[in-house]
Order: C-alpha cells, then structure tokens, then sequence
C-alpha cells in the first residue's frame, strides 16, 4: 500500500458518511412523508361513506364534524317540523293512536300535554264517533337556528273533514314553539324534540 492510498482513506470515510447521512434523511423524509399522506388519507375516508340508491347505483356521502353540524341543521329542523305536525294533525278514526304515537317521540313534554288537551275537549272522541278526517297544510315554517334551543312558528291551515260527506271546514293554523338537540334514536332520526308547544289560532271547528 503506497502513501497516496493512506491519504485517501480518510477522505472515503468522509465520502461514506456522508452518503450515509444522506440516505438516512432521504429514508426519513420518505417515511414521515408517507405517514403524513397515510394520515390524511384515512381521515378523509373515514368522513366518507357510500351508499345505494334506489337506482342501485353508489352514490359517495361526505360526513361533517361536529364543530359543522349547525350549518346543515336547518333543514333537519324544518323536515322534524313537518313530521311531528303530520303525524300528530293528519289523523282519521282508524290511525290516530299510532301516528300520535310517532308525533309523541318527536316532542316532549308540552306534546303529551297537548294530546292530553285533545282527549279532554273530546277533539279525539269526535274523530272516531264521526268519522271525520284531518289534514294539515303546511304554508310556512319560521325558524331561528342560531340560538338553542331553536325557536320556531308553523302557518297553515287544518282541514277537518267527514268521509262520508264532501264537506269539510277549514281552520288557520298557527303554532309556537322550540326545539332541543338530544340524542338521534330510530324514533327520532333528527334528534330534536318539540318542547313550549303553544297553539295561536282558534279552536278547530268540525263541519256540520
């Protein structure tokens, strides 16, 4: 071995170091990289899910969190709204007990209180020894979703009507009340209940 190779060892051990040193940060950045992308990747599947439609097709759903949820509350309130008044009003002498059932899930106290109040007028006794049927039509719901709980009116008109004659009358109605968030149940998809319910218009008039 000759003096100019002893020379050059040194600077080969610096040549090797410094590869290596550069492999390592070269793994490095791969690595964090790729659990960084790993990360990302699986946050935005877990926010998305797919699912059939009536068509059979797949159609891809984005989930929210929960700090978003408000923004999109609106139109679970109104659709809330509007299956408690037609399960509770949109009766006749053969459902009533079981779509008064469904509206009692979607309200809380004040709903009770409400059908306690139709039982004791004798409102539900005269849907069954008359045959008569009610509809509610839904002309517009105001709704205030930036306080909680959400404050709410309903303006329609309730048509009572007997089935076995083409005569009905026609009642203004109007309703006051707020909505809580509470947990979402099979009975109540949207997780609201209907409390402080308050009744503004006239006492339901029954054709003659």
């Amino acid at each position: 071995m000759d003096l100019q190779s002893l020379k050059n060892i040194p600077a080969s051990f610096s040549l090797a170091k410094r590869s290596l040193l550069y492999c390592l940060i070269i793994s490095v950045s791969i690595s964090t990289g790729s659990l960084v992308w790993a990360f990302i990747t699986t946050n935005n599947i877990k926010n998305t899910a797919f699912v059939l439609t009536k068509d059979g097709q797949a159609a891809m759903m984005t989930g929210v969190s929960l700090s978003e949820v408000d923004v999109y509350r609106k139109p679970e309130i109104m659709n809330h709204i509007k299956m408690f008044h037609k399960a509770l009003w949109e009766i006749d002498q053969f459902n009533y007990e079981r779509r008064i059932n469904k509206a009692l899930y979607l309200s809380g106290r004040s709903g009770k209180q409400l059908y306690q109040t139709l039982q004791a007028n004798g409102h539900l006794a005269k849907i069954v020894t008359e045959n008569l049927t009610q509809k509610i039509d839904i002309d517009s719901i105001k709704i205030n979703e930036k306080v909680t709980p959400y404050q709410a009116q309903l303006f329609g008109k309730l048509r009572v009507s007997r089935t076995d004659q083409k005569v009905e009358s026609v009642n203004d109605f109007r309703a006051k009340f707020v909505l809580h968030n509470v947990s979402r149940t099979n009975k109540n998809p949207h997780g609201l209940l209907i409390e402080n319910y308050l009744l503004q218009s006239k006492p339901i008039t029954i054709p003659k």
